[in-house]
């Protein structure tokens, strides 16, 4: 069973992701800091709109502390930010829109 990290602060998105994951038969934990991440996790998800936990410094500091791949959401971003996003440590930065409806997929092909 896969260990996932939501790094989610809007109670409701969290909790619909979470559902998805769970019907997936993956473990979620909630996750504010490197130090919540469960032994064994894979994958982290990343709420890219959070002031605290959307930003360059943070997605850096998770990528080389931990061995995660990181996958954030964001409700709209230009070239600019997904690049730089990316270059942080972001393995996919995907829209809002979408994360609920493939988070099994998208889960699934970067646990690979």
């Amino acid at each position: 069973m896969n260990n996932i990290a939501l790094f989610v602060k809007d109670f409701q998105k969290g909790t619909e992701i979470s559902d998805r994951l769970t019907m997936a038969e993956m473990n979620v934990t909630f996750a504010e800091s490197i130090y919540d991440i469960p032994n064994q996790c894979k994958v982290g998800i990343i709420d890219l709109d959070d002031e605290k936990l959307g930003n360059v410094q943070f997605v850096s500091e998770l990528k080389s502390k931990t061995q995660l791949t990181l996958l954030g959401y964001i409700g709209s971003f230009h070239k600019e930010t997904r690049d730089k996003l990316k270059t942080a440590g972001c393995d996919m930065v995907i829209s809002k829109a979408s994360i609920v409806k493939n988070v099994q997929s998208l889960v699934q092909e970067l646990v690979k």
